[in-house]
């Protein structure tokens, strides 16, 4: 068994991804989860050392887990997290349930910040102790997207001017490709790009706005009309799915 297929963006993905609308890096980061997982499922699930990683990590995160929902992947995804369910039961086992004495400001302060109390072993080990396998591959994933749209501006600026016309990166992405970028020239040609998207997006906002006036409302909604949603998506990135779009390869309907 081996590990799970990376998929390795090419730049004519980068420039397809950026005429399909949304951000370009969330939409291959998709094609990539998929394709990771899929690869996981037909391939390489009864591998121990992956199995292994996908229990440290308490199994997928809320936004990939879902994922393993398409046809012939039941009997992959009950193996998967049979382990993890095990993992879990095991951990809770083995460790003492008391959480320790803390005073009431420690309770108080753990509540509000969401900190698990430094004395409470139970739920420090339930944590997941790595991060989810497929975020893992997601970072491999932007950094050669990053490099891929850096290697190309370096021979000229038809890369920009495809990012310009597109609907730009999600906040998330747009710093991604900025903490790979070190030249100062490129830095400031894609940060103008993106403020050029903004630019444009905040118009097509504000005239949304407009047109829920009540005296305006007669007008009609043009390509503005689901602007609003296209910011969301752009600034908190877009909605998990709630099961993958693939027929899927495994053999257990």
């Amino acid at each position: 068994m081996t590990k799970p297929t990376t998929y390795v963006p090419y730049y004519d993905d980068i420039v397809e991804a950026m005429a399909a609308g949304g951000c370009a890096f969330c939409a291959l980061q998709l094609v990539a989860a998929e394709k990771y997982i899929d690869s996981l499922l037909w391939e390489s699930v009864n591998d121990p050392r992956i199995r292994r990683e996908v229990s440290a990590a308490r199994g997928f995160c809320r936004n990939h887990a879902w994922l393993l929902v398409r046809h012939g992947s039941a009997l992959s995804s009950a193996i998967i997290y049979q382990d993890v369910v095990r993992t879990a039961a095991r951990v809770t086992a083995e460790t003492p349930a008391e959480g320790g004495r803390r005073s009431l400001g420690q309770r108080l302060r753990a509540l509000f910040r969401r900190q698990t109390p430094p004395n409470d072993a139970l739920l420090a080990a339930l944590r997941p102790q790595q991060p989810c396998p497929v975020c893992t591959n997601a970072e491999l994933v932007d950094r050669y997207l990053s490099e891929t749209v850096l290697a190309s501006l370096a021979k000229s600026n038809a890369i920009i001017e495809k990012y310009r016309a597109s609907a730009g990166l999600c906040l998330h992405h747009f710093g991604t490709l900025l903490a790979h970028t070190h030249t100062p020239g490129t830095r400031q040609a894609i940060i103008d790009a993106q403020l050029a998207v903004w630019s444009a997006l905040d118009a097509e906002l504000a005239e949304f706005i407009r047109k829920n006036d009540h005296r305006f409302r007669r007008e009609g909604f043009g390509a503005e009309r689901d602007s609003w949603e296209r910011t969301m998506a752009l600034t908190s990135g877009p909605p998990p799915p709630s099961k993958s779009s693939r027929g899927g390869v495994t053999q257990t309907s």
